[in-house]
């Protein structure tokens, strides 16, 4: 690599592994050939305007199109703001209004959705299989790859590492989305950092070159966790799902031998559903964006999936990932209880739990507090946003808002939310373990836990579950009581009551949306 920026990886990888492939629904490429489709984009994107500091929304789901943009966009300088789908027509309009986009380019599956958005964006590009596009005269990607010519911009050596590259923006489930802005080397850094993590540490996800990786989550999140920057780098064959199910996952899986994949809890719970009765799955799993709850680990472990836990988000790219500890066999209970639930910091992280005075908790495993982040890419604030910036980054460290644990042995548990958290008493209850436990019992497919307003306590815990099968209230309490016994829980951590639900509500990275179950069930 001439320079670290993110077009330079695909050198490396045309001088080891130009043959390997990237699948993504009918397409089949080569890293060669798709290498010689960004240069032929970037060209001809050059020569429509777009350059260093132009910010490209692009609304797609995981194709080779949007990973070729990653690198052609790379090459000119431009910003790619990876735009949620998932979000609310208002959020994501605020998201290209704040972002400034001046190119969006779309899928044409999106068509019907994305009209609203044509007033917003004077440049539009159809990512459509063909070189016509869903409107008449428009411009297409294909179009623009067949016009486009097989150099190098010139542009591609005056971008830097400190070049902005990508923008994107939190959820918004607490208001407004939060933009981030991140440079080719805090990309790069985290991404790569990640692979090294993965690669280095005896983990449940730990990757190969020789793996063959099918990220399930979007590239609007954090460029898919990083997956369109490591996969690359390490060579390894690439398979895109697009827009597909858990039934056409596993499919996928099936036919192109897939090894490696990334997804939250609740996408490896449907994974796990469409399964055949006694059916395994040689599979290793990333996952993270919400606890692991225990029964759906155990139900992994079962059909032969291994996973390992990772812990970030947005405003911070990845922290720290589940490894075995030194002298642990890895196919031990305890090894699989850990993977599950505590994390190292990412080489290059590092991570404090501070109480509300801002002191230091003890490492006992009990202590619970505030888990603060720093590390060389860390953003300096939200983009554009100098009020909400000044509540999270401090001093140059990220304060997460997440409610942790430390270990003896240094590892970090998240177990909740402060916002989602219940203070009884004066007291934390983490409604993260709660669930997690309620998880295990044979009847429960998913559990959430809110705060219920008490007049004695302030607060108490309030149960929401969505069974497998019919199940009373009183079985399901006298089940947690028997995990007080076991020293699982604390007495006072019991729900008072339990509510039962056909399914949640789920925010746009597919966590259960608290805030509108709160609503659902008129706490809000």
């Amino acid at each position: 690599m001439k320079k670290f920026v993110v077009h330079e990886l695909l050198r490396h990888t045309l001088v080891n592994r130009p043959d390997s492939e990237i699948v993504s629904g009918r397409v089949r490429l080569t890293y060669e050939t798709m290498y010689e489709r960004i240069l032929r984009l970037a060209d001809r994107l050059g020569r429509l305007g777009i350059g260093r500091g132009t910010v490209v929304g692009v609304m797609d789901v995981n194709s080779h199109r949007y990973l070729e943009l990653h690198y052609a966009l790379s090459m000119l300088g431009a910003v790619i703001h990876t735009l949620n789908f998932r979000l609310s027509g208002e959020d994501l309009a605020y998201t290209i209004r704040h972002a400034e986009d001046e190119w969006l380019f779309v899928w044409d599956g999106f068509a019907e959705a994305a009209k609203p958005l044509h007033r917003l964006v004077p440049n539009w590009v159809w990512l459509s299989d063909s070189v016509e596009g869903p409107e008449p005269q428009a411009l297409t990607y294909e179009g623009l790859v067949e016009e486009g010519r097989a150099t190098e911009p010139q542009s591609a050596d005056a971008v830097d590492e400190t070049t902005p590259y990508s923008l994107f923006y939190t959820t918004g489930t607490t208001g407004r989305p939060k933009g981030l802005l991140y440079r080719h080397r805090d990309i790069l850094w985290a991404s790569l950092q990640m692979a090294h993590h993965l690669a280095l540490h005896r983990t449940g996800a730990s990757m190969k070159s020789d793996d063959v990786f099918m990220p399930l989550i979007p590239f609007f999140h954090i460029h898919g966790w990083g997956t369109t920057m490591f996969v690359p780098y390490l060579g390894s064959k690439l398979v895109l799902p697009g827009r597909s199910g858990p039934r056409e996952q596993l499919e996928l899986i099936r036919r192109e031998g897939v090894t490696w994949c990334n997804m939250v809890p609740t996408q490896l719970q449907m994974l796990l559903g469409e399964l055949e009765e006694g059916e395994t799955l040689p599979l290793k799993v990333l996952t993270g964006g919400s606890p692991l709850p225990a029964g759906l680990a155990r139900r992994a472990r079962e059909r032969g999936v291994s996973y390992s836990l990772i812990y970030g988000g947005s405003d911070q790219l990845g922290a720290s990932i589940a490894v075995v500890p030194e002298g642990m066999d890895p196919a031990s209970p305890e090894a699989d209880q850990i993977l599950a639930t505590r994390m190292r910091a990412m080489p290059m992280v590092e991570i404090e739990v501070r109480a509300k005075a801002g002191n230091l908790v003890p490492r006992d495993g009990k202590t619970i507090g505030e888990v603060w982040v720093r590390s060389p890419w860390l953003p300096s604030g939200y983009y554009k946003d100098p009020e909400r910036s000044k509540e999270s980054y401090v001093d140059g460290w990220f304060r997460s808002g997440d409610l942790a644990v430390r270990h003896p042995d240094g590892t970090l548990q998240v177990v909740d939310r402060e916002k989602d958290a219940v203070k009884s008493g004066g007291e934390w209850i983490p409604c993260g373990v709660l669930e997690s436990v309620l998880s295990e019992h044979p009847q429960v497919e998913a559990a959430a836990v809110v705060a219920k307003p008490d007049e004695r306590w302030g607060e108490r815990p309030l149960a929401v579950v969505q069974t497998r099968a019919p199940v009373k209230e009183e079985e399901l309490r006298a089940y947690l009581e028997e995990k007080v016994k076991e020293g699982r829980l604390a007495k006072f951590w019991v729900p008072d009551d339990f509510v039962f639900v056909k399914d949640f509500p789920v925010t746009s990275a597919g966590k259960v949306h608290k805030a509108a179950l709160r609503e659902r069930l008129g706490l809000a």
